[in-house]
């Protein structure tokens, strides 16, 4: 008998491709921050942390990443990933 192993695919997002559109375009996190309706350590935490510990979860933090990378004319392939496990 064969058995299908169920896998999830989770979404990371790829927060060096942020970090560099973000400064390709040269802008300070603070501005980012202020044109995205976000604060300056939610820009922070998207570029450097794999944690949500500034937002109430990972969906909240995975939109505000949707948001600040279509701000920074990103492709969602260019800035979020995929993983299974």
């Amino acid at each position: 008998m064969l058995t299908k192993s169920k896998t999830n695919t989770t979404t990371v997002i790829l927060k060096e491709a942020l970090k560099l559109a973000r400064e390709e375009s040269g802008i300070s996190q603070a501005e980012l921050a202020n044109a995205v309706c976000l604060k300056p350590w939610h820009i922070r935490e998207l570029e450097e942390a794999d944690t949500f510990q500034c937002f109430y979860s990972m969906e909240i933090k995975l939109q505000s990443a949707i948001k600040v990378g279509t701000y920074l004319g990103l492709t969602k392939d260019q800035f979020l990933g995929s993983t299974t496990g």
